[in-house]
């Protein structure tokens, strides 16, 4: 297996390759404007400036101690985990493009999540009072504790918020709207969880937090939001059983990405084997329900060159954030360790993520088949490129005469849209 560090090395260069790419796009397409004005040059010069400014100032201000850990690791703590939480909400109300949801509803939801979260402890140790099952290293109990147990009360928590919202109010009227608000219900458990993990560890988890388990919550939740809104047209007791499939899915999902973590011992990169896959998959979900959108229309484009630099320096700006206050609370010395035991692991991941989520293909109506790849090796490895943005442009499709009467029209119309009338040459239709 090669080492971390040259796997970082060429996903590195990759990011790059595809920065320099970007670049001479965006200057091709706006020759005469300032770079200054140009965003992805802005990204750049923020990039440079995070990579190089934190690690000066530490190196600046020496082995000195300037915050007491009480009440500022704390405060760090809620800092952090809430910056984690808005990167990944920004990203999906990026993709939200064709009918944007209100940022009030959206924050309630985060919020009634963040609630719920508090209740998950509790229920934790009834369980474990009325049936005496834990955690106790033996892989199979192990197993069905973290499905069961864990993954499902970790889902049923973030599952109630978006219930509430379907059930209740007519907010969720696009399939990606499904996504989005689980996801959002996600983050909001994740945000309280995030907070007690980085408390706990002095800030060390935070790259574990930002770029594993906060889109490992994603992910695992938005199995059920998409089998909904793929099995809605069909009937809503059709969406009622998919949506109760998809909960067990998303269930066993969660207790097989926990159960090498929750006992020592165990082969802890099968987590992240696992991880990237659902990512693969969380990334195929994502496209499908934006091109099924009843609201597309040609003239609205998913215009994601950026998403990937905006995650990256997000994300960059949280891990420097955290370098410099262990720094200012515990001496440069931690703060090293902290920043030479996690950049390769963070830079791999983070380049992975932002170059997969960064990765889309807008075709209205299209629908890919859901999987990942069947070669393991490339799981390691970005889905890159952002595909072609078909939205608008013109197709020729013969349909024999005897399927003509066959042919939904008005959802073939929303999808593309038609023009043209039957044709008489060779029993065709245009």
């Amino acid at each position: 297996m090669l080492p971390l560090s040259v796997v970082a090395l060429a996903l590195l260069i990759l990011y790059l390759s595809q920065y320099g790419s970007d670049i001479r796009t965006a200057r091709a397409l706006a020759p005469g404007l300032s770079w200054t004005r140009i965003p992805i040059m802005r990204s750049l010069a923020v990039f440079v400036a995070l990579v190089f400014v934190p690690p000066l100032f530490v190196l600046w201000v020496g082995n000195w101690v300037l915050m007491p850990e009480w009440p500022w690791l704390w405060v760090a703590s809620v800092v952090v985990s809430g910056l984690i939480s808005y990167t990944w909400y920004r990203y999906l109300a990026w993709l939200d493009v064709h009918e944007p949801e209100q940022r009030w509803v959206m924050l309630l939801v985060f919020l009634f999540a963040v609630v719920l979260t508090y209740f998950v402890p509790d229920l934790y140790r009834a369980v474990e009072r009325a049936t005496a099952w834990d955690i106790n290293g033996e892989f199979l109990n192990d197993l069905l504790y973290s499905v069961v147990v864990i993954g499902g009360l970790e889902e049923s928590a973030k599952l109630i918020p978006y219930l509430v919202l379907l059930l209740f109010t007519k907010r969720i009227n696009e399939p990606y709207d499904h996504l989005l608000y689980l996801s959002l219900s996600a983050l909001g458990f994740a945000f309280v969880e995030n907070m007690h993990y980085l408390h706990r560890s002095d800030l060390f988890a935070v790259t574990g937090r930002a770029l594993y388990a906060s889109v490992a919550h994603m992910c695992f939740s938005s199995f059920i939001g998409y089998g909904v809104a793929r099995a809605l047209p069909k009937g809503r007791g059709h969406a009622i059983v998919v949506g109760m499939l998809m909960f067990l899915v998303a269930c066993a999902a969660h207790g097989l990405y926990d159960v090498w973590l929750v006992a020592p011992g165990r082969p802890t990169f099968l987590t992240t084997i696992f991880f990237l896959g659902t990512i693969q998959i969380w990334v195929i979900m994502k496209n499908n329900l934006i091109n099924t959108s009843p609201f597309a229309e040609p003239h609205r484009k998913l215009r994601s060159t950026m998403f990937r630099y905006r995650i990256v320096n997000a994300m960059l700006a949280i891990f420097m954030l955290a370098f410099m206050v262990i720094h200012l609370m515990k001496g440069s010395s931690v703060a090293w360790d902290f920043y030479g035991g996690q950049w390769v692991r963070m830079l791999v991941m983070l380049l992975i993520l932002a170059i997969s989520f960064g990765s889309y293909q807008v075709v209205p109506g299209y629908v890919a088949r859901l999987g990942v790849s069947p070669n393991p090796i490339r799981w390691f490895l970005p889905i890159g490129g952002s595909g072609e943005d078909l939205s608008g442009t013109r197709i020729r499709v013969d349909i024999p005469e005897r399927s003509w009467k066959k042919i939904d029209l008005p959802e073939l119309r929303r999808a593309l849209p038609v023009m043209g009338v039957p044709g008489a040459a060779r029993g065709t239709g245009r």
